[in-house]
């Protein structure tokens, strides 16, 4: 049986980066930038009026309030081609072209209408409400670099610059399979023996809280046809994520339908708890993990395993899973021989971190899980916990 550390290793060691590909700006955002963005324009792209007001010559006002002829009015994406001369002026609407001749910008506030002419009443300086060309970004400046989260903000930003689509790391389309005959879907009237189907959602919200849109094969029953279709299916995918039929039990079937469908097991059982039953494998480029069914296991292994595993691919650094250091509240007794994880309550006092083991029934216990904001751990070794002593945990984003 692998050691926790020795199941990571594994596994990041047979999972390799996605190639780039061509994606549009509103579909890239949370994906990793694959090439370096330089500007082939300049921003703004030409001097621009940063006010509602009058376009003249700073040296027209050096003494108000003073008289100004007013030759037209200019709008955004509107040119005007004549030049504003000594004792002119043209009324201007924000983000329009400064006009040749002007340099300066007075706000409509300071000025008073009068028929073809208008009153300035405050003096400016050359530029004043101007944005001038190219004081954001200059032509060929790189703006963003390879290796980059595209965030929200990023996307104004590479829409300014002219940029429709960009490279990026690709995304793994990962399908998901529930297996076990006892399993229904949320919705139907739950009938004697079954239960509903926590376990095949909660990785779908996983994957999609990590901007991965799932591919769900359904709930296979435990007979070897069904789960080897269902597994075939899944292996057109980059990752399949199998729920439940990995342990010992005599409809625990999915090792040995992977081995059937050429799926080379790479480590089955990890020294943890809950998620001892982990399977890993690879055929090809597509992996696989058999994932134990009760859905703290489920939720575990996706935190600690699969998702280091997915943003590997996407290109993501760093990719293992974060663990932090906090204080235990109240003492806790663990039975050693396995790397414990304990749903547990993280709150943070000044610069400390206080962890609140919850108390639950199992790797089954889903209010327990619903509960907590992360994972306490506790090495194989140790058999309590003192209170206020230091305890590693891992926490989840809500």
């Amino acid at each position: 049986m692998l050691l926790f550390q020795e199941a990571l290793n594994l596994i990041s060691r047979n999972v390799k980066q996605l190639a780039a590909v061509k994606v549009s700006l509103q579909k890239s955002v949370g994906m990793i930038l694959a090439e370096n963005l330089c500007s082939r324009i300049a921003m703004p792209p030409f001097n621009k009026s940063a006010m509602d007001g009058y376009a003249l010559c700073a040296c027209d006002v050096e003494k108000v309030p003073v008289t100004l002829r007013c030759l037209t009015s200019i709008e955004a994406g509107i040119s005007f081609n004549k030049t504003i001369r000594a004792g002119e002026c043209a009324k201007i609407m924000t983000g329009a072209p400064i006009p040749k001749g002007a340099d300066s910008v007075v706000m409509v506030e300071y000025t008073q209408q009068i028929k073809d002419s208008v009153c300035i009443l405050k003096k400016v300086i050359k530029k004043e409400n101007v944005c001038v060309k190219g004081e954001d970004i200059k032509i060929n400046q790189k703006v963003l670099s390879e290796g980059r989260k595209i965030s929200v903000s990023d996307i104004s930003l590479i829409a300014a610059i002219g940029r429709s689509h960009i490279k990026a790391i690709g995304k793994p389309r990962v399908a998901v399979l529930n297996t076990g005959g006892e399993i229904i879907p949320p919705g139907k009237k739950l009938v004697k023996n079954k239960i509903y189907n926590s376990n095949g959602l909660q990785l779908q919200a996983l994957l999609l809280a990590d901007n991965i849109e799932p591919v769900f094969l359904g709930i296979a029953k435990d007979k070897p046809k069904d789960l080897e279709q269902a597994i075939r299916k899944g292996l057109e995918c980059d990752v399949l994520l199998i729920s439940g039929g990995v342990s010992m039990g005599d409809y625990d079937l999915v090792p040995a339908i992977l081995k059937k469908c050429n799926v080379r097991k790479i480590f089955h059982k990890v020294k943890i708890k809950p998620g001892k039953p982990l399977f890993f494998g690879k055929r090809k480029n597509a992996i696989v993990f058999g994932i134990p069914g009760n859905p703290v296991s489920n939720f575990l292994t996706y935190q600690v395993f699969i998702r280091p595993a997915l943003s590997k691919m996407m290109g993501k650094k760093p990719y293992g899973p974060k663990f932090s250091e906090g204080i235990i509240e109240k003492a806790f007794h663990h039975k050693a021989g396995r790397k414990h994880f304990i749903p547990a309550k993280i709150s943070k006092k000044g610069v400390n971190y206080y962890v609140t083991p919850i108390e639950s029934h199992g790797s089954a216990d889903v209010l327990a899980l619903s509960r907590a904001d992360g994972f306490m751990v506790v090495e194989a070794d140790r058999r309590v916990v003192k209170a206020k002593s230091k305890v590693k945990f891992i926490i989840w984003e809500k």
